[in-house]
C-alpha cells in the first residue's frame, strides 16, 4: 500500500486535503461522499468512506479496495456537505510493477551493492 506509483489491482490509500473558496483547509467535514471512476468509466460509491487525518488537519485519506484499483487510471472524487468547501479529486495512474518489483539480485557484479 505505500510505494508509488500506485499498483494495479492492489489497495491503496490515497491522501488529500479538502479546500474552501479561499484555499483554507477545511476541518471536520460533514457527510463525506467518495466515489471512483476507472478507466474513465461512471463514478459509482467507493468502498470506504474519506477519514480526516488527525484532528482538525484539513487532511483526508480514502482506502480504495484492490478491485477499485484495477484500472490504467483511477479517478476519485469526494464531496462533503460542508458550507463553501470544494470538492476534492485525485488521479492516478497506475502500473503493474512498482520500482521495488524491479529489484534484482548481486549477481557477476551487475548488481547494487
Amino acid at each position: 500500500m505505500a510505494d508509488w506509483p500506485a499498483k494495479k489491482n492492489a489497495a491503496f490509500n490515497v491522501h488529500f486535503p479538502i479546500y474552501d473558496a479561499d484555499g483554507d483547509l477545511v476541518t471536520g467535514a460533514a457527510s463525506l461522499d467518495s466515489e471512483v471512476s476507472i478507466d474513465h468509466g461512471t463514478f459509482a460509491d467507493c468502498s470506504n468512506e474519506a477519514t480526516e487525518i488527525a484532528t482538525s488537519s484539513g487532511v483526508y485519506y480514502l482506502a480504495l479496495t484492490a478491485d477499485e484499483m484495477n484500472g490504467d487510471i483511477i479517478t476519485t472524487i469526494t464531496k462533503t456537505s460542508t458550507s463553501g468547501a470544494k470538492t476534492a479529486v485525485n488521479v492516478m495512474y497506475t502500473v503493474t510493477r512498482q520500482l521495488v518489483d524491479l529489484a534484482f539480485p548481486v549477481t557477476s557484479g551487475r548488481g547494487w551493492t
